[in-house]
């Protein structure tokens, strides 16, 4: 992938894709405060004003050649630790990224294109791998990046990586179990992918990891395959039957236009937890259970009149156990939780052992502030896998352009503080650990209900 110098902005990333690039802050927008005064932490020496980059250089804004342009994104991400985060080397010694960034510099004259959006990638990435910091990084697959996906979405179960869609001609691979990459076993793969991708915590990394698993150029440049284009995926059939094949990258926009920008999310089928993703907060009374599953989507306004709607029916009589599911939820706008946080906190509904809350690699951003607020404030019995964000987490990431590459690099403008300030946990940990296969996904089973139905209510 060879690139000129970048002469002109580039315009606002789709709205679908927002959801991706912001790691799953959850809105089609940017969240309110995208581009506010910081809340917390100190800047380096020097610093300009919190949440604002130091003026640019002439050299910044000409056209710079190729080993000038990529040094000059890396510093780009420098400063952007510097002046934008509210605590950006929380993570790890400025010392030691400023170190890791030198030695790349130096090698650019050497690497390919490929190689070079890899390390800065990674480098956007690095201070994130401690945790709490999966807004802040470059996300190479959006429209306007430059870059080829493999039009395949997949899902890390916990019997491996399983193709659950598959753009024409290939739709025939649904339900087929990754074993290689152009003859490198998977997890081989994934092994250098995974540190290209920022995160709150491991469980996050598991919902973001494969995407950029997905960038034909990131595997040209991590050495997986010997250029960006088509690419040998041997695979094991649903039925055991093994076979390579070679799948064609498509433009990172007509792949938005296909997966609706949002490739980390499992695809809808008619089981109940998966079939209305798209809906902000509804509910469903499970008579046979005496369960009311309440799902909340996306953290946005507009559910009053719903809440209100879940208190009444619970209210009515014959719930025996409220069970909130988080699971699809990648945040959205925290000054709109208000209605719900407060609804859950019904004593009707507030119940000890009675209010369940499913969480998973996806709740994220304001989602995973929701469920710290029910941890803190509520009985809520956590089920499901560990939770994708981080009861306090670095967030609010605004863009910031790059003098010469295509991408854009989203940096943390405030720090989230939910739970207690001396907290050091980077995710919460189910009660009730329920993990999910593919057999459980293309059969339409939820075990996570399953085991919350099993599970003995207080008397009373």
């Amino acid at each position: 992938m060879q690139r000129g110098p970048k002469m002109l902005r580039r315009g606002r990333i789709s709205a679908g894709l927002i959801l991706v690039v912001i790691a799953g802050c959850g809105s089609a927008m940017p969240p309110p405060s995208v581009g506010s005064t910081v809340s917390s932490g100190a800047a380096a020496p020097g610093a300009s004003a919190p949440g604002e980059l130091p003026a640019s250089s002439p050299a910044a804004s000409a056209a710079l050649d190729r080993t000038a342009g990529w040094r000059a994104d890396i510093d780009a991400v420098l400063g952007a630790r510097d002046h934008v985060h509210p605590d950006g080397w929380h993570g790890m010694q400025r010392a030691d990224w400023v170190g890791a960034a030198e030695t790349i510099k130096a090698k650019i004259p050497t690497m390919t294109d490929d190689q070079a959006l890899v390390e800065l990638v990674r480098l956007a990435a690095m201070p994130s791998w401690n945790g709490r910091d999966g807004h802040s990084g470059i996300f190479p697959f959006v429209p306007d990046g430059g870059t080829h996906d493999y039009p395949v979405r997949w899902w890390r179960f916990s019997d491996g990586l399983v193709i659950t869609a598959a753009r024409a001609p290939h739709a025939d691979l649904v339900g087929s179990r990754v074993e290689a990459i152009n003859g490198r076993p998977i997890a081989a793969v994934l092994a250098l992918v995974e540190p290209l991708a920022p995160r709150d915590n491991p469980s996050n990394l598991l919902a973001y990891g494969p995407i950029y698993l997905r960038c034909s150029e990131l595997l040209a440049g991590l050495g997986v395959i010997d250029q960006a284009g088509p690419t040998t995926f041997t695979v094991l059939g649903r039925d055991k039957t093994r076979r390579d094949v070679t799948i064609e990258p498509i433009p990172a926009a007509d792949d938005v236009a296909w997966n609706t920008g949002m490739p980390h999310l499992l695809p809808p089928t008619d089981a109940l937890w998966l079939k209305q993703q798209a809906t902000t907060l509804w509910w469903q009374y499970l008579e046979e259970s005496r369960t009311l599953f309440v799902q909340f989507n996306e953290v946005v306004g507009g559910t009053s009149r719903i809440v209100d709607e879940i208190v009444a029916r619970v209210k009515q009589g014959g719930v025996d156990r409220v069970v909130v599911d988080l699971r699809h939820n990648g945040g959205g706008d925290n000054t709109t939780l208000g209605p719900i946080d407060f609804g859950l906190r019904e004593p009707v509904i507030d119940r000890p052992g009675r209010l369940f809350v499913i969480i998973g690699r996806i709740t994220f951003s304001a989602a995973a502030n929701f469920a710290t607020d029910l941890e803190q404030e509520t009985g809520a019995i956590f089920a499901g896998e560990a939770m994708g964000g981080s009861p306090n987490m670095y967030g609010d990431a605004r863009p910031i352009d790059l003098s010469y590459g295509p991408q854009q690099l989203w940096m943390a403008t405030r720090y989230w503080e939910r739970s207690t300030p001396d907290d050091p946990r980077i995710t919460i940990e189910p009660t009730i650990r329920v993990s999910l296969s593919s057999d459980d996904y293309f059969a339409g089973r939820d075990p996570v209900l399953d085991a919350i139905l099993r599970t003995r209510l207080p008397a009373g």
